[in-house]
């Protein structure tokens, strides 16, 4: 038995789509899920890059340079605020590369305004 609870304010398909997952997660030893996972985590890659083609430009294949960076530790904070006026610590390398970018995005895309937030 899932410990997920049904939630009432999810559609109902959906809903029922999520508890026959959790359902099977339940049953599972750590080991199967965590080799279903990995096995996803490649199919999902397959699917993104040789099998369709998103509108949505946030949901295609991401520059491999840029997914290196995201491995070297940028991604996982957010970077919340302008560069120079941060909420949090920590953040000023990102806000370098915010500025840099916003300046790169302008000149590559003819624009008089941009504007980068990247999770450092």
């Amino acid at each position: 038995m899932p410990s997920l609870s049904r939630r009432a304010w999810v559609p109902e398909s959906s809903e029922n789509y999520v508890q026959s997952l959790a359902q099977f997660a339940a049953a599972q030893s750590a080991e199967k899920i965590a080799a279903e996972i990995f096995h996803l985590t490649a199919l999902n890659r397959k699917i993104y890059e040789q099998e369709c083609f998103n509108l949505n430009p946030a949901g295609n294949a991401m520059n491999p340079r840029a997914e290196a960076f995201l491995a070297e530790g940028l991604g996982s904070h957010p970077s919340l605020g302008y560069p120079g006026d941060k909420y949090e610590m920590g953040l000023e390398a990102g806000e370098h590369i915010e500025a840099i970018t916003a300046e790169l995005c302008a000149e590559s895309f003819q624009a008089r305004y941009a504007e980068i937030r990247v999770a450092t």
